[in-house]
């Protein structure tokens, strides 16, 4: 069952129910007005036969039988009895039916009127005084008349309910098909939204319906996905070339040495350039799954509070084993607890983020040299990384995160540009941010701001 016949049904269930519930007040209300009208008939006609026989002398028994025997107004199947005080029957009249005439009395002596049903016939029975002497009239009969009006009312609002119930469900299925409509053009957009061309965008019509709140979600939704597919064929294209570079390189030189028969030094300096070109490949093979490692959801990963100095001391150990003449100070400032150094993360990742920022403040400093300093007296954990570099251009400084962006001024260093593109995963993924400050000529500094552990 589509949504729109679904929607059709539930407001054709929910129609009926206030529909039904109205023909049902409807139905009660005129079954009570019926009772009530003929009880007063039933009432009239007893009180008119108890004045006629007890009140006016000239009319007796045997005439009054004969007067409401030949009653124009005379109920269906009418009974009308009159006792005296002694609960001896003075008067009836009507069809031979027996009804409980002695219940009736003991019940009317205690509550003055008795109004009750026996199957379709109803009877009423009540007190009348005849001079300061107390009789009971029952009057009982069945009403023709008004029954079958309340059969007629019945039927004509069954009828009109389901002829009601009927026109609801295809007046609903049509007025659904018309709210559904916007979504079914949605959907037929989307359709025609291929991994081909993710440019395309749905039309969000008004802007602030419920389709347009759907529209924008999609359109949010391909933006992401059009923004992860170029940086996939990005990264596809360049960790290719990256790849190839120093493969290439390595494949060359083992082809020059196989030309013809070396001195030992010169097969050295050959493996040893090899050995250099291998290095380079693995680093950049260990940034790679880094960096894929980093994209994983961060509520799929490991976090845990991790003390951010003793990963300080760690990469620096790791940063000064890559280069005998790296230098590296650490200054922590600010520190009153525990807190003021603990964030919430994992380890490795945050780990890689400080000997990236610190490798590179080394590596493109002319002395070598890396100053690590730690904030702890602020709302977060700042993490700050000076350099004496050359410094990065302005224009530059927005795409030194982007991956295997390299700028002009590195001075054919090697890398691959991919260290500050993990950076700014692994801080963003921990709920923090990197930025840069930097003036050509005088250095950079890369900080970082993470949350505390709560």
């Amino acid at each position: 069952m589509n949504i729109r016949t679904r929607l059709a049904v539930q407001f054709s269930l929910l129609a009926s129910c206030i529909l039904g519930a109205a023909f049902l007040v409807v139905y009660l209300r005129a079954a009570d007005f019926r009772q009530e009208q003929f009880r007063d008939r039933l009432y009239e006609r007893g009180k008119n036969a108890a004045n006629l026989l007890l009140q006016i002398d000239e009319v007796d028994e045997r005439l009054l039988r004969k007067m409401e025997l030949n009653s124009s107004v005379r109920l269906p199947e009418e009974v009308i009895a009159i006792f005296d005080n002694n609960d001896s029957l003075v008067f009836r009249s009507g069809v031979d039916r027996k009804l409980p005439f002695a219940e009736m009395i003991r019940d009317v002596r205690g509550q003055g009127s008795v109004f009750r049903k026996d199957g379709e016939h109803e009877s009423y029975c009540f007190n009348f005084q005849d001079r300061d002497l107390p009789n009971t009239v029952i009057t009982s009969g069945f009403d023709r008349y008004g029954k079958g009006k309340l059969n007629d009312q019945t039927k004509v609002m069954l009828a009109t309910f389901l002829i009601g119930l009927v026109t609801i469900f295809l007046i609903g299925r049509e007025f659904a098909k018309r709210a559904l409509s916007p979504f079914q053009r949605l959907v037929q957009e989307l359709h025609s939204i291929g991994a081909s061309d993710l440019s395309k965008r749905v039309d969000p019509g008004n802007g602030s319906d419920e389709k347009a709140q759907l529209a924008d979600s999609f359109n949010a939704l391909l933006e992401r996905l059009q923004g992860a597919f170029i940086a996939q064929k990005n990264f596809v294209s360049n960790a290719s070339h990256e790849m190839r570079n120093p493969l290439t390189a390595i494949s060359g030189q083992i082809d020059v040495l196989l030309l013809r028969s070396r001195s030992e030094k010169e097969y050295e300096t050959a493996l040893r350039s090899v050995q250099e070109d291998l290095r380079d490949v693995n680093r950049l093979n260990n940034r790679l799954l880094m960096l894929a490692q980093a994209e994983i959801e961060s509520g799929m990963m490991n976090f845990e509070p991790v003390r951010l100095d003793e990963l300080i001391w760690t990469a620096r150990d790791e940063v000064l084993r890559m280069n005998d003449a790296y230098v590296v100070d650490v200054k922590i400032t600010d520190v009153e607890s525990d807190v003021d150094l603990t964030v919430h993360g994992n380890a490795i990742l945050l780990r890689s983020m400080i000997t990236n920022l610190t490798e590179n403040a080394c590596k493109y400093s002319p002395d070598h040299q890396a100053t690590i300093t730690v904030l702890g007296g602020h709302e977060e954990v700042v993490l700050r990384v000076d350099d004496n570099g050359p410094g990065i251009a302005h224009a530059e400084q927005k795409r030194i995160f982007e991956h295997f962006f390299r700028t002009r001024n590195t001075g054919g260093t090697r890398g691959h540009g991919i260290g500050l593109a993990l950076v700014k995963r692994i801080a963003e993924q921990h709920g923090g941010m990197v930025k840069v400050e930097s003036v050509l000529g005088k250095g950079s500094s890369f900080i970082v701001r993470l949350p505390k552990v709560a």
